[in-house]
């Protein structure tokens, strides 16, 4: 009887997670590849990867993923779980209506704790790893992002605590942080906050238009020049499957350069910095 190593990827349909799936297929993996809509379903040809309908805010689609588990328990070992699937809606904290606060809190970060959780004996039984990709926004938040940055440091400190818990249990949970990676996500949620601005008050457009605007540029201009999404997924591939991680990793040039300056600078020189590249765009 033949034993899978099987590696599963949610928010497989696009960027980074689908870049992913095509890797580790290549290094054949059996891969698992969660996808939103029965037409996803039909993304990937690979004779390797199994594409699932996984919503992660969704029980029954966890239910109906740890039932398939459950099935093929004696030819599947779980080598790894990752945790990719995310949402972004960027606008002022005063602005962003309480409804997307929450969305994006249920996606990118209770979402991710339900499937973990849900995932978890499996992954003690095969001593797998977790792989959570965060963002460098779980370190630094910009203007314009606070409900994403938010729920990004807090998949940050789950991971930790997660890390720390899981250690005696021989679970590796390893957090990913890319900075701007060239994906339809990022490209679409410039988009969403400019067509955003357009739907503003007049008051609220002299208070925060600028500031939309010259967040959205600032990502459109680097965005030109950022890691391809192809890349990020060779990257976590390769990450999900080594014996000996390290704790954390950093995809981007953006992120080696503002990862080190939060840590060892002071906040107010890291505002002026942050205020600077954005007027300058």
């Amino acid at each position: 009887m033949s034993i899978n190593e099987v590696v599963i990827v949610t928010g497989a349909s696009s960027g980074i997670g689908k870049a992913t799936v095509v890797e580790l297929s290549k290094k054949n993996f059996h891969v698992i590849a969660g996808v939103l809509k029965e037409e996803e379903l039909k993304l990937f040809t690979e004779t390797n990867v199994e594409p699932v309908l996984l919503d992660i805010t969704n029980e029954d689609d966890i239910a109906s993923l740890v039932r398939l588990l459950n099935k093929n328990r004696k030819t599947y070992k779980i080598v790894s779980l990752i945790n990719n699937a995310g949402i972004e809606f960027n606008a002022p904290f005063e602005l962003l209506k309480m409804e997307d606060w929450r969305n994006q809190f249920d996606v990118n970060l209770f979402g991710q704790v339900a499937l973990t959780k849900a995932l978890l004996p499996f992954l003690r039984k095969s001593h797998g790893s977790i792989v959570n990709i965060t963002s460098v926004g779980g370190k630094v938040a910009m203007p314009n992002y606070s409900a994403y940055a938010a729920t990004k440091f807090a998949f940050e400190a789950a991971s930790d605590s997660l890390r720390r818990e899981l250690k005696d249990q021989k679970i590796k949970v390893v957090i990913v942080e890319p900075g701007g990676i060239q994906t339809e996500m990022a490209a679409y949620s410039g988009d969403l906050s400019l067509n955003f601005e357009k739907t503003l008050s007049v008051e609220d457009k002299k208070l925060y238009s600028n500031l939309i605007k010259s967040a959205v540029a600032s990502q459109s201009n680097f965005l030109k020049h950022a890691m391809t999404a192809e890349k990020a997924g060779k990257k976590v591939a390769a990450i999900a499957t080594k014996k000996k991680p390290r704790t954390r990793y950093s995809l981007g040039m953006d992120a080696k350069m503002t990862l080190p300056m939060v840590r060892f600078f002071p906040t107010k020189f890291v505002d002026w910095i942050l205020e600077l590249n954005r007027k300058l765009t």
